[in-house]
C-alpha cells in the first residue's frame, strides 16, 4: 500500500499473490499463482482503461529477447503488418521498462528500473533483496539474453574496433562517425532515455557489435547496466 500510493500511477510493477478463486485468466498469468500488476501514468493508456472498465492484459510490445519499443514507429519496424493497431502515444519519456518487485514474500527487486531502489527503501523503511540469480523465471526481463539489439554488445571498454559502435556516456566522450553519446551532459536519467533508441541506430548502420564504455552503477545507471549486462550476454 505504501508503494501504490507513492509511486502509482507510473514505471512499477507489483507481483502479487493470485487468489484461489481469481477471475483472472490462467493464460493471463501465464499459469502462475501469481500476476503482475502495473497502473499506467501515460494518459493515452489511461484514457484507453476508462474506455474499457476492465483491466487490460498486455505483453511487450518486442519480440522476446529483443529491444523494448521506445515510439511507435519500433513497434512498427519489428512487426510491421502482423498487428492490425498500434496506439501512438509518442515516445516514452523514461526509455527503460518499469521496476518489477515482488512482494508475495519479502520484498525482492526482480527487475530494476527508473524507481530505483533506494527509493523504494525510503518508502518501506527495510531492507531490499534483489534477484541476481536467473534460476526460475517468474517475470519479464529475466532470460539471460534480454533486450538483444541483435549483434553483440561488450561492456565497460574505453575503445571500439574499426567494425564496432562505441556508445558513450559523458561530456569527456570522444566523437566520431562510430560514437554515440547516451548522454553529453553525463545525466543517467537521459542517458536511460537514449540507451535503446541508440541501439537500433546502431543496428540500423549495420554495424557488426557495440562496445560500451563504462556506465556508473548507481541510481537508474543500475538499470542501466541491468540492461547491458542481459544484452551482452551469450
Amino acid at each position: 500500500n505504501k508503494l501504490y500510493k507513492a509511486f502509482c500511477p507510473g514505471p512499477i510493477t507489483f507481483i502479487l499473490k493470485k487468489k484461489k478463486k481469481s477471475k483472472i485468466s490462467k493464460i493471463a498469468a501465464a499459469g502462475n499463482k501469481t500476476i503482475a500488476v502495473r497502473i499506467p501514468k501515460h494518459r493515452v493508456i489511461r484514457n484507453l482503461l476508462n474506455i474499457l472498465k476492465f483491466p487490460v492484459a498486455a505483453p511487450s510490445a518486442n519480440i522476446s529477447s529483443k529491444l523494448s519499443p521506445t515510439s511507435a514507429k519500433d513497434v512498427f519496424d519489428e512487426f510491421g503488418n502482423k498487428i492490425k493497431f498500434i496506439l501512438d502515444g509518442g515516445q516514452c519519456k523514461i526509455g527503460l521498462e518499469s521496476t518489477i518487485i515482488d512482494l508475495t514474500n519479502k520484498p525482492t527487486i526482480l527487475r530494476p528500473g527508473s524507481i530505483t531502489i533506494e527509493k523504494i527503501k525510503r518508502i518501506l523503511k527495510k531492507k531490499i533483496k534483489i534477484k541476481k540469480s536467473t534460476g526460475k523465471i517468474n517475470a519479464p526481463g529475466q532470460l539471460k539474453l534480454h533486450y538483444s539489439p541483435g549483434i553483440p554488445v561488450k561492456m565497460n571498454k574505453k575503445n571500439a574496433k574499426k567494425y564496432q559502435a562505441l556508445i558513450g556516456f559523458g561530456k569527456n566522450f570522444k566523437v566520431g562517425k562510430n560514437c554515440f553519446n547516451l548522454s553529453k551532459k553525463g545525466n543517467l536519467q537521459e542517458a536511460a532515455n537514449n540507451l535503446y533508441k541508440t541501439m537500433r541506430k546502431i543496428k540500423k548502420r549495420n554495424f557488426k557489435s557495440i562496445a560500451v564504455v563504462k556506465i556508473p552503477n548507481t541510481k537508474i545507471g543500475y538499470a542501466i547496466n541491468d540492461r547491458l549486462r542481459k544484452a551482452s550476454s551469450k
